[in-house]
């Protein structure tokens, strides 16, 4: 007799288990923590976070530093020898020198024939034909990193002093002539460009350049706002566009996020990654500069360890 109640106490145990255990499924199913991508996340955060406590230069980067805007100095300098592919690092050169020649405000209409000949592969702001201010441009050109941005302000420029008659292609050139003849004059005299939108191998440039003109940059108000957000959306004629930040340190989706880090750029070209975060810490502010990573997540790495070896 005994057993029998004993039996009969195991049944309802076994049943809460079951219904626990379909409680459980249903949340992982409607949650998506069961899937692989998941737990492929969460480990990328969790090594993320364990394998960013030391830097080693020139293994994570070909150059690399930290520098304390308030102090005005450098607190980490690695790579003066190196020359980096500059990539879309050039952008941050060619709004420079367009803030020297035109407004903010200023109409640029971007045809059809100036977003035919943009690289194919490229990074993309994906703009229509249509009406957009300078400011607007630029911003295209800092947010997604759009060589179709870059190639609409090189034109309209270029437009502009030469006047009507010339091709796209021609127009793009003699604006890339003149970003070289500026450069030379401002002093970025480690900086070789060939392109607006930083789409060549062939172009390099050096960590004083890089440094110089994303500070000077950073003293625009509107550069500042676009590039410290994970999206950003305009206004436009032709309706509104929004865009991904290509900095990952911003989107808090992403294993790389870090809420100190306010933006700047991004560069890629084949398996150079280079990127400028601008990080805010207790009242300080950093300029933090990794050239030529050997992959995505080395930048990333980098920049955190520096954070955490450097600043912290």
């Amino acid at each position: 007799m005994k057993k029998r109640r004993k039996n009969k106490r195991i049944i309802p145990v076994f049943v809460i288990i079951l219904f626990v255990v379909a409680i459980a499924v249903i949340g992982l199913h409607k949650t998506g923590i069961y899937r692989f991508d998941f737990f492929k996340d969460v480990y990328k955060k969790i090594d993320f976070q364990l394998n960013t406590n030391e830097l080693n230069i020139p293994q994570d980067a070909l150059s690399f530093s930290v520098y304390d805007i308030e102090q005005g100095e450098y607190l980490f300098y690695e790579g003066d020898s190196q020359f980096p592919t500059v990539a879309s690092l050039t952008k941050l050169f060619a709004i420079d020198y367009a803030l020297s020649k035109v407004n903010l405000e200023d109409i640029v209409e971007v045809n059809q024939e100036v977003l035919d000949i943009v690289p194919a592969g490229s990074s993309l702001a994906n703009l229509k034909v249509g009406e957009y201010t300078v400011k607007q441009i630029m911003e295209a050109m800092l947010v997604p990193s759009g060589n179709d941005a870059a190639y609409a302000l090189a034109y309209y420029i270029a437009k502009n002093e030469l006047g009507a008659g010339y091709s796209a292609t021609e127009y793009i050139d003699y604006f890339t002539e003149q970003l070289k003849k500026y450069l030379v004059a401002e002093g970025y005299s480690k900086t070789n460009l060939y392109d607006p939108s930083g789409y060549s191998m062939q172009a390099d440039t050096h960590l004083d350049d890089i440094n110089r003109v994303a500070l000077k940059l950073l003293d625009y108000d509107f550069v500042k706002e676009c590039v410290g957000k994970s999206t950003f959306s305009i206004q436009t004629p032709q309706g509104e566009i929004t865009w991904k930040n290509t900095n990952e340190f911003l989107d808090k989706n992403s294993p790389y996020y870090n809420k100190n880090v306010k933006g700047m750029k991004t560069g890629t070209m084949a398996s150079s990654y280079s990127i400028v975060a601008l990080y805010e810490e207790d009242g300080k502010t950093y300029l933090i500069t990794c050239l030529a990573a050997l992959s995505n997540e080395g930048r990333y790495k980098a920049v955190e360890s520096a954070i955490n070896t450097i600043i912290k």
